[in-house]
């Protein structure tokens, strides 16, 4: 994706709405607002150069544009609210998509656009939730304790290694699995030893302990926050729905 150009009718003018890449060391989304040829707003947010890929750039594109595109209208509708309501047909109302089912009983379900940065999100916590959860703890205390962790370990990176979100995952993040695992492997070929084994602990443990930060991602807060207010207005009617628990499903991996 090049950019977004966009026109909008606004307290009767005409707005350009454009957003574009700028690529280089210090990458960033552009928003720029033009009221007919005058620049009246610059909106810029970094990018995470370990994300950098075209999937993330056009999504990360599309949500600041919509978010300044957003703000536009409000703005406009502040300024409407202040001096009276307008008869003005060149004034535009915002575009409003068909509420989901959930708005009619209450707060709405937050919503998770297929392809989008979010939906990436959510299944890569879904994916490395077990993991972090699981071995992000203390060392055990007994060699049958390294055994049994240890073997659950290996099979979860070797799921883990096997889905399409594996490919997703960050570089460095994709050699310390690879690296882990072959660790692994030369510990079962060295009867399970365990002084090894305690070597290895450490490795897991701060691996699991990493990957936990995928919570920190601010589209996963947002959307964490959204949802829990949503089931929690859900819960405040008495009601268990199979919506509910559908929904709730998209905060595995935060905490147990």
């Amino acid at each position: 994706m090049s950019g977004i150009i966009q026109k909008i009718a606004l307290l009767g003018r005409e707005f350009t709405i454009q957003t574009e890449h700028v690529p280089g060391p210090d990458g960033k989304i552009r928003t720029l607002a033009y009221d007919g040829g005058r620049l009246v707003s610059k909106r810029e947010i970094d990018l995470d150069r370990t994300e950098e890929t075209d999937g993330f750039i056009d999504d990360r594109m599309r949500e600041h544009h919509r978010r300044i595109t957003e703000r536009l209208y409000e703005r406009a509708a502040e300024l409407q609210a202040t001096k009276g309501v307008s008869t003005d047909p060149q004034v535009a109302e915002k575009p409003t998509a068909p509420p989901p089912p959930s708005v009619a009983k209450g707060r709405p379900r937050p919503t998770v656009e297929v392809q989008s940065r979010l939906e990436t999100a959510i299944a890569t916590r879904q994916t490395l939730g077990t993991f972090s959860l699981t071995f992000a703890r203390p060392a055990p205390a007994t060699a049958e304790e390294y055994e049994s962790l240890l073997e659950a370990a290996e099979k979860s990176i070797d799921g883990i290694m096997k889905t399409p979100i594996y490919d997703r995952i960050r570089i460095d993040e994709q050699l310390s699995f690879v690296a882990i695992r072959g660790q692994l492997a030369s510990w079962r070929l060295s009867g399970k030893d365990i002084a090894m084994a305690n070597e290895i602990w450490p490795n897991i443990e701060s691996l699991a302990h990493y990957m936990q930060k995928i919570n920190d991602r601010n589209e996963l807060v947002a959307f964490d926050h959204g949802l829990l207010t949503w089931a929690m207005s859900e819960l405040g009617r008495d009601s268990i729905s199979d919506e509910l628990i559908d929904g709730l499903r998209d905060l595995a991996g935060r905490d147990a």
